[in-house]
């Protein structure tokens, strides 16, 4: 069996068929995330919310890949888990070819530097009592130390520059600046360390819909200027849609399809990926389709559903939907969807 098979779950591919990319700058492999639950009494069995379970997914040097699904996919855990900020429970996470996870806590600190995170609010992420000028050197402080306070400085304004902002903005705090503004200021900081790989967690959902554009262009431009490799992370489609080379769909911690953006879009294959398309507003009420509506609510973590962990919702679900766990397989050029009745 082949690298991509097993990234498969088995399933024989051939190298020219798989949906991974053959030579990844990330590169994750069964990766699951088991969180335990408190106990309700000490005589109640323990209980696990399998919020990452079997992801296998890589991602090539330059390319924006969107991690598209409904609240509680497990899309946030997963882009966490990546840098350790949420320690994997088993599974592969393969960056540049080294392994992070047989880093120390000390080695995976320094590794950072190539690897960084934009989060979801970027006012809660930034410190109220320090200046943007203390938040954007505090990456620069840690990995770069060997810095005088002058080019400290000149670094600072150029990152300040380069994500739209005047460097005299350095001595300002949080609070004087706008929600755009404040995730400029989060993503100056990301790229403090001149990393490879970002991932960006929801980085436009706190914002209005004119500031999102200007935030997801920034990240297009900063992707082609310095050749970045970006996890953006999303539930809003039409942002993914735009500024996506690859977009993975993931249910209750699983991979259910992968798919250029134009295929994702205009042709879905999976149930679960039609239900999230047809939910899109349309540009006029004559183009107006018959909107999958899905039934019920997702399925707890703790106890997911056998075999395909979409069925209880899905209206294409068979018997045999609760006896196999369906794999990734090609419907399509680049279009890749696990689902058995498809």
């Amino acid at each position: 069996m082949n690298a991509h098979a097993s990234l498969l779950g088995g399933q024989e591919t051939g190298e020219a068929s798989s949906p991974f990319p053959r030579k990844p700058l990330l590169e994750v492999k069964d990766l699951r995330v088991h969180l335990p639950l408190r106990a309700v009494s000490p005589f109640s069995p323990g209980r696990t919310i399998k919020a990452v379970d079997g992801v296998s997914l890589s991602i090539a040097a330059g390319e924006i890949v969107g991690l598209v699904g409904e609240s509680g996919s497990g899309k946030t855990t997963f882009g966490r888990s990546l840098l350790r900020l949420v320690e994997p429970s088993s599974g592969q996470v393969r960056f540049n070819g080294i392994d992070l996870a047989k880093m120390s806590p000390l080695e995976m600190r320094s590794f950072r530097r190539h690897m960084q995170m934009v989060f979801q609010d970027p006012y809660s992420s930034l410190n109220p009592r320090m200046t943007i000028g203390e938040a954007v050197g505090e990456p620069l402080s840690i990995h770069h130390g060997h810095l005088t306070n002058q080019a400290r400085a000149d670094r600072i304004g150029e990152l300040l520059s380069q994500v739209g902002l005047a460097p005299a903005h350095a001595s300002r705090y949080p609070h004087a600046f706008s929600g755009g503004q404040r995730q400029r200021i989060a993503i100056a900081r990301a790229l403090a360390t001149e990393p490879d790989f970002v991932v960006a967690d929801e980085p436009v959902s706190a914002l209005d819909v004119s500031v999102q554009a200007q935030v997801v262009n920034l990240l297009l431009d900063l992707k082609h200027k310095l050749g970045l490799t970006i996890l953006f992370i999303s539930h809003d489609l039409r942002v993914i849609s735009h500024i996506a080379d690859r977009v993975i769909v993931m249910y209750l911690g699983k991979i259910v399809e992968i798919a250029p953006p134009a295929i994702f879009r205009s042709a879905p294959a999976h149930p679960y990926t039609e239900a999230l398309v047809s939910a899109l507003p349309v540009d006029h009420p004559r183009l107006r389709k018959a909107r999958e509506v899905l039934k019920g609510e997702v399925p707890s973590a703790v106890t997911p559903p056998s075999g395909c962990v979409f069925r209880t919702r899905c209206p294409l679900a068979s018997v045999e939907c609760s006896q196999i766990t369906p794999n990734l397989r090609q419907v399509g050029p680049e279009h890749w969807t696990a689902c058995i009745n498809r």
